[in-house]
């Protein structure tokens, strides 16, 4: 159960992301706010060691109504958000035949297989990703109600964020 300071915190966090939703509503169907791709998980790696920040990645697929709510609703507004660029890196996967990814080893894969490797069958799942690629919270599946959906993200963004700064 949540501390009445820690829901007061969430309930601030929840009000901050739904005002940019509807700020930036209109500008989520824009390139700018579409999620950025992942191309290459050896480079994010750098980036998210450098700046000690976790990788939130995406896990999706072309015809999935749920990916597209949780990247329009959720992920998008957040990309786009200062604060949370200085938090976490967001990325989207998609396992459609013939995505491929750059591995850690610098190898390109097909991305079905890249998300094989940390057991992912069902879309959207969010992983949170240290800077060696081990997940660093649990895990999100799916998507159930977008309301408290944030606030489980920004736990896990902080979870994953702790766990990396604890390993060094």
């Amino acid at each position: 159960m949540l501390s009445p300071q820690h829901r007061a915190a969430h309930l601030k966090q929840l009000v901050k992301i739904l005002t940019l939703c509807l700020f930036f509503g209109t500008l989520a169907h824009a390139d700018m706010g579409k999620l950025v791709p992942l191309e290459d998980i050896q480079q994010l790696s750098r980036q998210s060691k450098q700046n000690q920040i976790p990788i939130l990645l995406m896990v999706s697929q072309y015809h999935c109504s749920y990916c597209d709510r949780m990247k329009e609703e959720i992920l998008e507004p957040m990309q786009l958000d200062l604060e949370y660029q200085q938090r976490v890196l967001i990325r989207e996967l998609s396992i459609d035949p013939g995505e491929t990814v750059t591995t850690l080893q610098g190898k390109r894969e097909e991305a079905v297989d890249f998300a094989s490797q940390y057991n992912v069958s069902v879309t959207p799942t969010l992983l949170f990703l240290d800077a060696e690629g081990r997940e660093a919270a649990e895990r999100i599946i799916g998507i159930n109600t977008v309301d408290f959906l944030i606030l489980y993200i920004d736990d896990a963004i902080k979870q994953a964020t702790t766990r990396m700064q604890s390993a060094d």
